[in-house]
């Protein structure tokens, strides 16, 4: 950048001296505004020429490279709420269905398995209700409210007793 300014002052400097040298030689007043003319004509190339060889960024590339890399920490972003999302759902399910199961009068812990489909959607695989050994009948509730409720399908759910 530097040399870009003393090339413009060093051309600038050369058209002036020219100028000047060529406007003290002549006598005639017509004569004298051809050559302030020109001499104003070799001032504007002498500061416009350098900026000829001035390169600019390629400001397409650069811009095409920032949307590229805003566009994979998107990807980045979302899959990472999406993981996040999920886990809050699951805990909001074992939640849910824990304080059910304690209205119902059955003190449980439920565990819920998942995994990811191929869409990289997370499903549930299974679901463990881990409670001291109750009655058939109070399962059967538990059971039913998960179906009704939360759409857990009655074969997802198992019982773990603990004594």
């Amino acid at each position: 950048m530097i040399e870009l300014f003393q090339t413009m002052l060093t051309g600038v400097a050369a058209a002036a001296l020219c100028g000047g040298a060529a406007l003290a030689l002549t006598r005639g007043n017509a004569l004298r505004e051809v050559i302030r003319l020109a001499g104003g004509l070799a001032v504007l190339l002498a500061v416009l020429q350098p900026l000829t060889g001035l390169r600019l960024p390629d400001l397409a590339g650069s811009i095409r490279q920032t949307v590229q890399d805003n566009a994979a920490q998107s990807a980045q972003y979302q899959q990472e709420n999406e993981a996040v999302l999920a886990e809050a759902a699951v805990q909001s399910i074992v939640d849910y269905i824990e304080q059910r199961a304690a209205q119902l009068g059955v003190s449980c812990t439920v565990t819920l398995a998942t995994s990811q489909d191929t869409d990289g959607r997370t499903v549930l695989t299974g679901l463990t209700l881990t409670a001291q050994e109750t009655e058939q009948s109070e399962r059967e509730t538990i059971e039913s409210m998960i179906v009704s409720e939360c759409g857990i399908p009655k074969e997802l759910v198992t019982w773990n007793w603990i004594e």
